[in-house]
This record gives structure tokens, sequence and C-alpha cells, in this order.
């Protein structure tokens, strides 16, 4: 190599060494008469002297920001007082002897040091600048090492790495495919994958035991900050396995990637059945770093001369309540917009009550009784200071408004987490979702999961209340992962498809491949997806995985670096027997 060393690896240890490096001039200063010149590359910075009696100090008085340059020289102690013990290379600098100037640089669009001003579109129209950036580098840097660790890990339990196809058939999960006409096949089109599914389950029942893959996967949806058209996951399927095993595994993983950044994770994640992180949370991706829980108060009120919570109650919705510590300074303004948020959110309305100096107020103080206030006291524990929020409605529906609800106190009570990170499993979600509008059965999360094996008999007289061997990985309130055991044999799957309204030749058509391979001797099964670019997010603390993915498309699915997407030309679309019709 043109180098000797990087600029991220000169110590105290290399002192009085003659040495050559090569990188992107940084920042430059001119210290009475002395050039200073910060020297870059992936690995860090080095200080560079240029000093005016050698015959180098034109060459470093003309070169500009961003030039690429080579220097050699010896490495010296910096002066005592300009050391700094926050930077790596800080205890030493390059005297330099030689300075070659490899390649040079127009002006650059926007600074390196800062983005103020400069709009996400422009950082990525010049992403191989915006990558020269110290934090982004080492985002990319940290992505490859964690995407090491995870095949090693997994390496190491027997897994087996295996590539899946990328272009494929299209199948219905959930969001639209990409498609990808064929030159050789006019009229017919493949598939980009939404995710590996059949394929993993295909090799489980070819006896492959254990497989994983960073798959590539694509879908044509609307975008927001965790989502891209494009995205990696972690993709692990095994066989003759229960759920607690998948769980294990991938508890496994998690701690190997956490200790890798320093931080020692729980060695058992908390495991809640969805029936009841939903009473308690409002949501199926709680963020436990906040100790903060709903409470179903039903049974105070179940006397009450409240006519909306009698009302309620008798017609079989349920009352819950959550406490907001130390909210009892809330304005009125404050509490309308809380209530026009769960309004916003299905609710139809809220109520509120204070406690101050050992009493509540509210306006429908005039109808609660001693009792009842007793009894909310002690089961919400209220100190002084605290408010209380209640409503009421059906158990479904009361959920997610009042899961919206917890997550705007955390905000507005300006909470801090209780630790960093906080892992979760939330386990057996239900399996199936009834579409009135459709008149037909859906799978909640996809319809391989398969049912608990004692909820079975539900599938004739009630199949919305069957509850599925799904599990979801979240942290940070973010679902990280989700995955199941499948179905492995036929019969159920054909069940399952049935309640869906899949008419037996539209199973054939679209998931043939899978349906086939069961009559041919397929193991008990399951497996799960990863979110690797959420992962890489939640650890570097990015807005968004665009800032953890080297080549993103912006919110609106565009690459302002390539111009894609783009037309084709008139040639291409004869060649690919298509037509532009506007």
């Amino acid at each position: 190599m043109i180098r000797t060393h990087t600029c991220g690896q000169l110590s105290r240890k290399n002192v009085n060494e003659t040495v050559t490096l090569c990188g992107w001039l940084s920042i430059k200063r001119n210290h009475g008469g002395v050039i200073f010149l910060n020297l870059r590359d992936i690995y860090g910075i080095t200080q560079v002297v240029a000093k005016p009696e050698k015959a180098i100090f034109k060459i470093a008085e003309e070169i500009k920001s961003e030039y690429v340059i080579k220097v050699t020289g010896k490495v010296v102690f910096r002066p005592h007082g300009n050391m700094n013990k926050d930077m790596p290379t800080g205890e030493i600098e390059l005297d330099a002897d030689s300075i070659e100037v490899l390649n040079t640089s127009k002006p650059l669009p926007f600074e390196l040091s800062e983005y103020a001003g400069v709009s996400e579109e422009t950082r990525l129209k010049y992403r191989y600048l915006d990558l020269r950036m110290p934090a982004m580098a080492k985002i990319m840097v940290l992505r490859s090492r964690i995407a090491g660790l995870v095949r090693n890990y997994l390496n190491s339990l027997n897994f087996n790495e295996i590539e899946t196809p990328i272009l494929t058939k299209s199948t219905p999960e959930g969001a639209r495919d990409f498609v990808v006409p064929s030159k050789n096949a006019p009229g017919d089109f493949y598939a980009l994958p939404q995710s590996p599914q059949m394929f993993k389950q295909i090799l489980m029942i070819a006896g492959m035991d254990r497989y994983y893959q960073l798959s590539r996967n694509f879908r044509d949806e609307d975008l927001r900050s965790d989502r891209q058209p494009e995205h990696t996951q972690i993709d692990i399927e095994m066989a003759f396995v229960r759920e607690d095993d998948v769980i294990k595994t991938v508890e496994g993983l998690m701690k190997e990637v956490f200790s890798y950044i320093g931080s020692d994770i729980e060695n058992a994640f908390p495991s809640f059945e969805y029936e009841d992180v939903m009473l308690k949370y409002g949501s199926d991706k709680p963020d436990l770093r906040f100790n903060l829980e709903i409470q179903d108060c039903s049974d105070i009120f179940k006397n009450s001369a409240f006519k909306t919570f009698k009302d309620s109650l008798n017609s079989g919705s349920v009352i819950r309540g959550i406490k907001g510590k130390n909210g009892a300074d809330f304005s009125r303004g404050d509490i309308d917009k809380m209530t026009a948020l769960v309004k916003e959110n299905g609710a139809k309305g809220l109520v509120w009550l204070k406690y101050k100096n050992n009493k509540f107020e509210s306006p429908i103080l005039k109808f609660l009784n001693d009792e009842e206030m007793n009894n909310l006291q002690r089961t919400f524990d209220l100190s002084n200071g605290d408010i209380l929020f209640i409503t009421a409605d059906k158990p479904k529906k009361i959920a997610p408004y009042m899961g919206v609800l917890r997550n705007e106190l955390i905000k507005k009570l300006k909470l801090k987490p209780a630790k960093k990170w906080a892992f979760l499993w939330v386990r057996h979600f239900p399996l199936l979702e009834w579409k009135p509008d459709e008149n037909r059965y859906d799978a909640t999360h996809n319809p391989f999961t398969a049912p608990l094996p004692e909820e079975t008999n539900k599938f004739e007289s009630n199949p919305s209340d069957i509850k599925s061997m799904q599990y979801d990985l979240v942290l940070n309130g973010i679902e990280l992962g989700s995955g199941s055991i499948r179905n492995h044999k036929r019969e159920t799957q054909e069940k399952i498809f049935s309640l869906m309204k899949y008419a037996k030749e539209e199973v054939e058509n679209r998931f043939g491949m899978l349906m086939n391979a069961l009559d041919f001797g397929a193991p008990p099964h399951g497996g799960i997806g990863i979110g690797f670019d959420r992962l890489i997010a939640i650890i570097c603390a990015a807005d968004s995985i665009r800032d953890v993915i080297a080549f993103p498309k912006t919110a609106s699915g565009i690459c302002p670096l390539t111009d894609a997407p783009s037309k084709l030309d008139d040639s291409q679309l004869k060649e690919l027997h298509l037509k532009i019709v506007k």
C-alpha cells in the first residue's frame, strides 16, 4: 500500500518513526507561520505539522479542504499543552517532510463539519460526501462489525447461511410487491421478495435444519422514518423447535450484539401475553423504559351513579385509567389537547381527576361517592400532585387510544427512562381478525403462523378467539423482530386459507410451492425476522433508518444520488412489451 499507517492508528508508541499517511484534508489552520493540517480517513484523524523552513510549506499553503494528500514525516509528541486526551491520536502529530497531492477537490456543496441548513435531499444527492463525515463513517463501520458478529454467532450454533431468490413470484404478505418484467416471458413478471418466508420454510422441509441470512427485502409501501422500500433483515429459521428455542437463540444473539457495544442486558427478556400487554400499555410494542401502566378499574364503578360509566359497563365495555405522576399542574388547555388526541384515535371522551391536598378535583366529582374515590386513590396509588385519566369502551377499542395517551403522558411529563435498553417479548397474538367489509378473516401477521395447539378447536366455533404461536421482539418501544412457529401440516394451513376466503385455485397459484412441499414430511419449524436497519438505528440513536443505510431513499422513495426511479426509453419498453398509459 502507499501508506504505512491509517489516520487513526498512530500513538505514543510510534514516536520517532517515519511513516506515510494518506487521506483527506479536513481542516487547515495557520498559527504563527506554522500550518496545522487535520488529515482524515475512515479510521480517524491525525494532526500534521508543516513548518515554514521546509520545502513542503508552500504546498501546505496551497492545498484546500478535501484534497486527497499523501504525507510522509516523523511521528513526534505534541507540545504538552496541546495534547488532546479526547482524541485517540491526540498525544502525537506528524512532522511533515513531504506532501503529495493525489487529487484535488471542488468546493463542497456543504460543510462536512455540520449539517446546519443542509437538507436531507442534498445530503443524499452527495451521499459520498455525507459518508465522509466521521459520525456517518462510524455508523457504517459499526454496521459492518455487527453484521459480522451476527454471522459468527449463528455459525457457532450450526446455522447455515443460505441465499434465497431475489427474483421470485408475487405473494400477498401485507404490502405491495415491486415487480420486474421479463424480456423472455412477455406479459409475465417477477416480484421482489417482501421476505424470504416461504423459501425459509422450504429449506426446513429440505432438511437444512438451521438457516439464516442477512436478507434483502422489498416493499412498495408508504414510507416513514423506520421504513425503506428495501431493507435488511436478520432472517432465521429452525427445525424441530418450540417457541422458547427460537426466543433463547435470539436473546443470545442480542446479548452478543449489545456486549460488543459495551452494554450488559438482562439475561431473560420479560415476556407478555398479547392480551396483558394491551391492557397494561395499550400497545403491542410498549416502551418499558418508563414505569407507566394502564389499569382496569371497572369494578370500582360497577354500582356507580355516574351514568356514562354505568351505561358503558352495562353494554359490555370496560373502564380503564392511567396516572400521570405530578401532573396535577396540567392546565385546562393541556387536558383539552390530550382529550382531542384520544378522540382522534377513537375515544368518545376522557375523564380527568386531579389529586391535591389529599382530595380530588374534577368536573365529575359530584357523581362519585366516597367509596369510589377511596378505591381510585388506592388502586392507582395516587399521591398529592398526581392526575388521573379515565375512559370507557370495548376492550379492543380502548387499548389503542389508551396507549396513545400513555405515550403522550411520557412526553408531557418529561419522564426519564429507568434504563437504556428495554427488551420484551409479546406472545400469542390473535391468529385471525375479522374483516367485515370483505366478509372474511385475515391473518394478523402472516397466514403461515400456527395456532396454539389447545386453540385449534375454535376453528369451527370462534376463529377470532384463536391465539397463535406468534412472538414479537420489542426494544425501547420499537418492534425489532417478528416471528412464529409455522404450520407444518397441510390440513391446518388449508383451514386458515379457507377462513381467509382463498379459493383452491388461488392457493395453488400463490402458495403451491409451499403447499405441495408440506405433503412431503415437513418437520415442526419456526423462526423470526429481525430488522437489521432498525437495530443499528436504535443502537446509534438515529432519528431514521436512512441514517444507518449507505444509500437510502428519501421519504418519497427517491434516490437523489442516482435519480431513481427513472423512465425507460421507447426501445426498452418495446423490448419488454410494455406501454405507459397516462
